[in-house]
């Protein structure tokens, strides 16, 4: 009877991590698609766990990225790496998904560096298995769809912001849409993001808080 127990707990105890693991990513499907149970199951098989830690790299400069993954966890810089220094092209963070995403649709070794700049917490799909959800289910490919076209408007905004603002209009930007950035990235990973030196940021923070 103890033993039923205990077995009996240990399983209620774990149905109800795997609930918590794949609540965000659920709701972020159902920010655009109901989800039936079947298919909130379908997501837990397909969607696996991976832990990175601090500098960890979840996509190498010259690998195929073949993993797209969502974010429950952390922070993570999308690079380049140009003349010996890092061109931060974006940051990731919490409840988005994140790959080198060139090389995750044309297969092809990447020329971007994927890299944590945290401890993160990802939940990790192949691209076999996201093409096959594509196949098998419509309404995972119009899903697939508005999360590209959300990707694709934020990078038009940071292009936006890159090409025609200054440094202290980024800069209040980020203070005003991303506060948690502030808190949680070293300057130096924000400098870059921003499009200016370490150096050019401390002067820039300096003026607007003293």
């Amino acid at each position: 009877m103890i033993k039923k127990i205990y077995l009996f707990i240990f399983v209620s105890s774990h149905f109800t991590n795997v609930i918590i693991m794949y609540a965000d990513i659920e709701k972020t499907f159902e920010k655009f698609i109901h989800l039936t149970e079947k298919e909130r199951i379908t997501i837990r098989s397909k969607f696996q766990p991976l832990n990175l830690k601090k500098n960890d790299f979840f996509v190498e400069e010259g690998k195929v990225a073949d993993y797209i993954a969502f974010i429950r966890k952390g922070y993570l810089r999308i690079y380049f790496n140009h003349e010996g220094e890092e061109s931060i092209r974006d940051i990731s963070s919490v409840n988005s998904f994140v790959t080198a995403f060139t090389s995750f649709i044309t297969k092809s070794p990447s020329f971007e560096v994927v890299r944590a700049i945290t401890d993160c917490e990802l939940l990790l799909i192949h691209k076999k298995d996201l093409n096959q959800l594509y196949k098998e289910n419509p309404k995972m490919q119009l899903f697939g769809r508005r999360i590209v076209e959300e990707m694709f408007v934020r990078l038009q905004k940071r292009m936006y912001l890159l090409l025609t603002q200054n440094a202290e209009t980024r800069y209040r930007d980020l203070l005003k849409n991303k506060p948690d950035y502030i808190r949680n990235i070293p300057l130096q990973f924000i400098a870059s993001y921003l499009g200016i030196t370490s150096q050019s940021l401390s002067r820039l923070r300096r003026s607007i808080f003293n």
